[in-house]
């Protein structure tokens, strides 16, 4: 009898308590205000367009220099003239123009790189003097003009300088910087980089006015204007050079031979590096004179390998993106701190991918990503340049991006360079870090937020693109970089510039893209708050809201999978929804759902703790009156034919007793 009363109490209890749980999740009503209104797309409806992109018809004025150099191998140095004509293409009188002297800002060991000015003079009397100004510190020059120079006007003038480079020679490789000579004549290794060598003129633009950075550790210090030169450099006969722009002409003067190297087109600077060393293969692809140089002792890697994978990412980004309009494209070992580093017509490549103490094929691995990496930076760098100190996440994210296109379209994989996977990284930052991931952030924005740069640049920034890509699809995507690099050749942009030709190609704006995820702190953090399902309706009701909302300043859009599962755990619904900001979401459910999850597959981009957590579950609470597997009028029949059982049994012992 006890036992029967007991039976009888658990089932009214657990009725109770069933009717408790469903009412209490009827009165979950929170909701975090919007910061802004959100495009709320439910699929891409745009047309691709078809762009033909063609080599820009040059409009408006360049300036124009003459670099001449003799170069001093006992010493690492050169002796030069710049002969500048500068033209003024901003709405603002100048009285002065500063130029950067970039060599003592690079690290060294026993000889700090250098640029000294010797003179500047009128360029048709050199006994006519312009005052001038250097300040080591902050590595500029000004140059002091004699007349005040207008817009669309034109100041000459010649600046006769000595640069040494640096004395790397006893530096580990991962301390080597941008210019340097290493290496020893012994093993026929010795290099002698020049980059950033003579002084460069300064951009003025309306945000900054005049651009005088200092050189920098972080990032790229380089932003430059287009300009047309003339390179010449007499170095010993014997020594082989690589040079921005197309040979021209070759002077055997005896001990030494004279170069004149002729890019054609305009380039933001110029480079070369010599040795006496140096192996050289060459091939004319799409029209361009590609080469590459390095040393013997690493030629088993880059033997064929380095000219092939130089010629692949010439053909790939001439037919994605746009002609490369220059006569050659050279690929240069170096030594250096860096994978390598960008420079019109030329890029260097880092000589620690020959180390023989890893197999070839992974050594080619990184060689063909790097050689990818830099040529791509032709035209994301040199031929659409930006600002590297403000937005130096620009060309390295398309880079970036682009890099893993290549790898996308040659080996089928996006991912195929990524070492450790970009989206892994970005959705666990926060966690590991705790600190903000903004990508448009200037360098030093980044080093006073403690945002670590290379990250924002090489990691976060491809990542945003790729997402893009995702949502837009790769042929509106390629045809929104094609349109940009159409318009914006030979210019300087900003991020505003690639969002607008984004734009033009969908046909809407893209603000709701571009806002949250270059310009938030913290990625989503979703959190379901309230889902319920009315058997009667038949209607499961989901509210979504995102926890860091109150923390950026854009809600965010995005697609996500939504998977609900019944009582058994069978997928009875799935389909992908947009989230935008906190999110209201109804369906109609014949079968009764148990739970709901969001899925973080593919790019769905939320901030996790633990990256190989990629779903959020939600279960779904019991109506008022309902426990799983009933309809409450039978569980109520069932109810009472089971007291019914038990009242009766109970009789029925009772009499068996008497």
């Amino acid at each position: 009898m006890k036992k029967n009363r007991i039976m009888i109490l658990g089932l009214l209890v657990s009725i109770f308590l069933v009717n408790c749980v469903a009412s209490s999740n009827l009165f979950i009503t929170s909701k975090i205000p919007q910061k802004r209104d959100n495009l709320n797309i439910d699929q891409k409806n745009s047309d691709s367009i078809n762009f033909n992109p063609k080599l820009a018809q040059l409009s408006g004025n360049f300036s124009n220099y003459n670099l001449s150099l003799i170069m001093d191998e006992t010493n690492s140095m050169v002796e030069g003239n710049l002969t500048v004509d500068f033209y003024n293409n901003d709405n603002v009188n100048f009285t002065r123009i500063p130029f950067h002297i970039y060599l003592s800002g690079m690290a060294y060991y026993t000889r700090q790189g250098r640029i000294d000015i010797i003179n500047v003079t009128d360029v048709n009397d050199p006994n006519i003097s312009f005052p001038f100004e250097v300040y080591p510190t902050s590595q500029i020059m000004w140059v002091n003009l004699s007349d005040t120079l207008e817009p669309h006007k034109r100041a000459q003038f010649k600046i006769q300088f000595n640069a040494t480079i640096p004395d790397g020679s006893k530096l580990p490789v991962e301390l080597l910087d941008r210019a340097n000579s290493y290496g020893n004549d012994g093993d026929q290794s010795r290099i002698y980089k020049f980059a950033s060598f003579y002084p460069i003129p300064s951009v003025y633009d309306n945000k900054d006015g005049w651009n005088i950075d200092s050189y920098l550790t972080t990032g790229d210090p380089f932003y430059f204007d287009m300009a047309y030169y003339n390179f010449f450099i007499e170095a010993p006969t014997g020594m082989i050079i690589a040079a921005t722009g197309n040979l021209d002409e070759k002077l055997d003067k005896g001990e030494t031979t004279r170069y004149h190297f002729n890019p054609v087109y305009p380039v933001r600077e110029v480079t070369f590096a010599a040795s006496r060393y140096f192996q050289v293969q060459s091939k004319i692809s799409n029209g361009v004179n590609l080469s590459t140089y390095f040393l013997p002792k690493d030629a088993y890697l880059w033997n064929n390998y380095a000219l092939n994978h130089a010629e692949d990412a010439l053909i790939l980004f001439n037919a994605s993106f746009g002609t490369y309009p220059y006569p050659t494209l050279n690929i240069v070992e170096e030594y250096t701190s860096f994978g390598g580093m960008e420079y019109p017509n030329q890029v260097y490549i880092s000589e620690v991918f020959g180390n023989r103490g890893n197999p070839l094929y992974v050594a080619n691995w990184f060689l063909e990503k790097v050689i990818a990496h830099e040529v791509c930076h032709q035209w994301w760098y040199n031929l659409v340049g930006n600002d590297e100190v403000d937005v130096g996440f620009l060309d390295e994210g398309l880079a970036c991006w682009s890099t893993d296109y290549y790898g996308e379209h040659y080996y089928g994989d996006w991912e195929y360079f990524q070492y450790t996977l970009y989206i892994d990284t970005v959705r666990s930052y926060y966690a590991l870090n705790g600190l903000s991931s903004k990508i448009n952030q200037t360098v030093y924005e980044c080093l006073a937020t403690d945002t670590d740069y290379w990250y924002v640049a090489y990691t976060k920034a491809p990542l945003i693109f790729e997402k893009l890509r995702q949502t837009i699809g790769l042929s509106d995507f390629l045809d929104g970089l094609k349109l940009y690099f159409t318009r914006h050749q030979f210019e300087l942009v900003l991020l505003s510039d690639i969002q607008r030709a984004f734009e033009d190609v969908v046909g809407h704006s893209l603000d709701w893209f571009f806002f949250p995820w270059f310009d938030n702190s913290f990625l989503p953090k979703y959190s379901i708050t309230h889902n319920s399902y009315n058997s009667d309706t038949q209607n499961l009701n989901i509210r979504i809201i995102d926890l860091n909302e109150p923390l950026n300043d854009y809600n965010y859009s995005q697609q996500v999978p939504l998977h609900v599962y019944d009582a058994s755990n069978s997928l009875i619904f799935s389909q992908t929804v947009w989230i935008n900001g906190t999110t209201e979401l109804s369906f109609s459910l014949s079968t009764r759902p148990r739970k709901v999850s969001l899925i973080y597959s593919n790019y769905v981009l939320v901030q996790l703790t633990d990256y190989f957590d990629l779903t959020l579950d939600s279960f779904i609470p019991f109506e008022s009156g309902w426990i799983p597997g009933y309809e409450m009028a039978s569980f109520l029949v069932i109810s009472i034919v089971l007291i019914g059982f038990v009242l009766y049994d109970h009789r029925r012992k009772i009499k068996i007793k008497r």
